[in-house]
């Protein structure tokens, strides 16, 4: 470490956390963990910060909390720097007021773009002030200057006393939520202390014992299918939201009905399946247009998934007898803002004026609170780890279908051709989407391989460099030691708050999730979303979802078990999976595999259990 940043360290390393809430209408030094960077929808800069310790003094607390600049839901815009899942779980358990929040400007947005979750960094000359109503803490100016005012990354090795005990602070809690998912105490709380603190707990939901199956077999009355394809359907209408291979399964050259889909599905559906099928067994539909049937129509929307990906609204008075009302089928979607926007304006805004009886809903990631990075901060994400390798080949594992866009944007951007697997290069090709522009960099290549075939070569001629493009390592943990790739967060399922946000826009009776096992606090969540909630309804709606208690696990010696795995990661046997971009799962042998051995030992495996 220089003696330039030595000297800056012992400056920023004076920060008392029981002065905190002194530093008023001042300047001050602080050395801290990066948490996070977030972009606001008003395009600002923030850099989110924490010291493993509460704050103080306590006479202050919560009149300056109430004064504090913290950033709720309606600024948020997406992540640029991504928390890591620890910090994460910290900071949604305990509250912000453990948080500092700061808002960086000029040369210092650039700083904070390279930093990384769990950075320990020394902060300069914050400028703590009020404006407005709020307490805001900010960094302006560039880097060094007449002030010394900046950010460095500190490296951990440093013999700073006062450092050193606060990343033995943060590494305590790091390692009891790690290793004790139910530990609530506050941070700095001793045992003897708790009695006398003011802070609210954080209890358990009973309700979120209580668990009802996926409804992931869509079948409209006696006449209507989606994304369900049997061989002896009695339905006379079948209907296929996007081309992942876990929805139109069972689509083959002997299915015997006729299949409604988007164009693009229609156009990579032979693709898909592995065999041309029947020229009448496919039957494409505009978006955005009415089709009528018999008492019935239906129109298909963007459902912002994967390319051809719809959402069908179903109308008519056969779909009002079955029903008593409109309805909404989902499929996989992806509600972030730029979606969002359309259903303001004349393309989709006759879809919000719809009472819906009943919307079938997308609930892949509902059961994780985190904000999702939006899919253009993705793509920047991935071309800077791109940029950070120059001399690298780069190998980027990706499913037949999915992330067209990002990897034909990347190109563009680099000026660099991808070489993409065959299956993929085909796929892409009917789509439309070029991969190969500007000509091929001599020190590297760049290719998407297959993500369930790839493996890492033995004998490595040059460095090799796998970024994998994935929200699931972001839910729940990311690269280890024996596990060095780096990840890009990007999700093609929306988060619980797009979820929320979505399902404000519409009113609606019912809601039946698809996607995976929902708790009773979540589906009341969900109902008290729509613009005409009422309690009434709610208890109604209890009594037709069959939530049972969670059934006590039973360990047996060499088994895996639920508890083994993060929240969220685990499914059980028996119901259909829809697990973050494992959608293209191969049918394997006849007997099911438990689902994490799946994912630990790179298994293929059937999809549904007979039961």
């Amino acid at each position: 470490m220089s003696k330039l940043l030595e000297e800056r360290l012992n400056a920023c390393a004076k920060f008392d956390d029981n002065k905190y809430y002194t530093e008023f209408q001042s300047y001050y030094n602080i050395v801290a963990q990066v948490h996070s960077v977030v972009l606001t929808v008003r395009n600002v800069y923030v850099l989110r910060v924490w010291r493993g310790s509460s704050f103080g003094p306590k006479h202050l607390k919560e009149r300056r909390e109430a004064q504090m600049f913290h950033i709720d839901k309606e600024m948020f815009g997406s992540y640029i720097v991504p928390p890591d899942i620890q910090v994460m779980r910290i900071i949604e358990r305990f509250g912000k007021s453990d948080l500092i929040e700061i808002v960086v400007y000029d040369d210092h947005i650039e700083t904070v773009k390279k930093l990384k979750s769990l950075d320990f960094v020394a902060i300069k000359n914050v400028h703590a002030y009020v404006k407005g109503d709020n307490l805001t803490m900010t960094l302006h100016g560039g880097n060094g200057g007449k002030h010394d005012r900046g950010i460095w990354v500190v490296p951990e090795n440093s013999v700073n006393l006062n450092f050193q005990r606060m990343k033995t602070q943060c590494a305590e809690w790091l390692l009891i939520v790690q290793s004790d998912p139910n530990e609530y105490r506050k941070f700095g709380i001793s045992d003897s202390d708790e009695s006398n603190s003011d802070v609210t707990l954080i209890q358990k939901d009973l309700d979120e014992n209580q668990i009802a199956k996926a409804c992931n077999k869509i079948v409209i009355g006696d006449h209507i299918s989606v994304d369900y394809f049997q061989q002896s359907s009695k339905c006379n209408y079948h209907f296929l939201t996007h081309a992942h291979s876990e929805h139109c399964r069972g689509i083959n050259a002997k299915f015997p009905h006729k299949v409604y889909c988007s164009k693009e599905t229609a156009k990579i559906l032979n693709l898909i399946v592995g065999e041309p099928l029947p020229e009448d067994t496919i039957q494409p539909l505009d978006l955005n247009i009415p089709y009528k049937f018999e008492n019935f129509q239906v129109t298909a929307i963007d459902a912002n998934h994967c390319p051809g990906a719809v959402m069908f609204v179903f109308q008519g008075p056969l779909i009002d007898e079955i029903a008593g009302g409109p309805i909404l089928c989902t499929g996989d979607f992806r509600a972030e803002a730029s979606y969002m926007r359309q259903f303001e304006n004349e393309k989709l805004g006759w879809v919000k004026d719809i009472s819906f009886a009943r919307i079938y809903l997308d609930n892949t990631y509902f059961s994780v609170d985190v904000a999702f990075t939006s899919r253009e901060i993705s793509e920047q994400l991935l071309q800077k780890e791109i940029m950070n390798h120059p001399d690298a080949d780069i190998v980027l594992p990706l499913h037949q279908l999915g992330q067209e866009r990002i990897i034909e944007n990347l190109s563009y951007r680099i000026y660099e051709p991808i070489f993409v697997y065959p299956e993929k290069l085909a796929i892409g090709k009917v789509l439309g989407f070029f991969y190969e522009y500007g000509i091929a960099n001599q020190k590297r290549q760049i290719q998407v391989v297959e993500k369930r075939e790839w493996t890492m070569p033995d004998a490595l001629g040059k460095p090799i460099i796998v970024i994998e493009v994935t929200q699931v390592d972001h839910l729940y943990g990311g690269a280890s030691e024996s596990d060095p790739n780096i990840r890009v967060p990007c999700s093609d399922h929306s988060s619980r708050e797009e979820i929320l946000k979505f399902l404000e826009c519409f009113q609606f009776n019912e809601i039946y999730p698809t996607s995976k096992s929902y708790s009773k606090a979540e589906f009341k969540t969900m109902m008290q979303a729509g613009k005409t909630f009422t309690e009434k309804n709610l208890e109604k709606q209890l009594e037709l979802h069959s939530f049972v208690e969670k059934t006590p696990e039973i360990r047996i010696p060499g088994r895996f078990h639920r508890s083994d795995y993060p929240e969220g990661e685990w499914r059980d046997d028996q119901e259909e999976y829809m697990v973050g971009d494992l959608d293209e799962w191969e049918e394997g042998p006849p007997e099911t595999v438990p689902e994490p051995m799946v994912r630990r030992k790179n298994l293929k495996r059937r999809r549904i259990k007979s039961i």
